[in-house]
């Protein structure tokens, strides 16, 4: 299965497993920007795929998404269905790659899978049904 988005930061690829958050999330709130657990799930997104229909905040969200790559807690890249002005700085900010434009239902495959994502092409793989 493939998604075709638009890369806004980053290049090369990155294969991973995948979180999928399904609500638009906020940095500032649902984040630990220590330790890198979405508190609302009680996952932990360091090291891998993101991927959210949003972001929802203040300014201080890209400050949060800095903190997670300080620590080295940060996704590997994040994947969104519409990137914001905040998500997209705070991805910039804090050197992690983002892709957006993708079509909903990349929200409806299941954490845990593996994904490749080709970020030249602006592209997602998946082998889940």
């Amino acid at each position: 299965m493939k998604f075709k988005g638009e890369t806004l930061f980053g290049s090369g690829a990155i294969d991973g497993e995948l979180i999928t958050y399904k609500e638009p999330l906020s940095f500032l709130g649902d984040v630990d920007g220590k330790s890198g657990v979405i508190k609302t799930i009680n996952v932990n997104m360091a090291g891998k795929v993101l991927a959210i229909p949003s972001s929802r905040g203040s300014t201080v969200g890209p400050y949060v998404m800095y903190q997670l790559s300080k620590y080295g807690k940060a996704p590997l890249v994040i994947l969104s269905v519409k990137a914001d002005t905040m998500l997209i700085i705070g991805a910039v900010m804090a050197q992690i790659p983002i892709m957006t434009n993708l079509p909903r239902e990349i929200l409806n495959l299941r954490s845990g899978v593996a994904v490749h994502v080709d970020l030249d092409r602006g592209e997602v793989y998946v082998d889940e049904p």
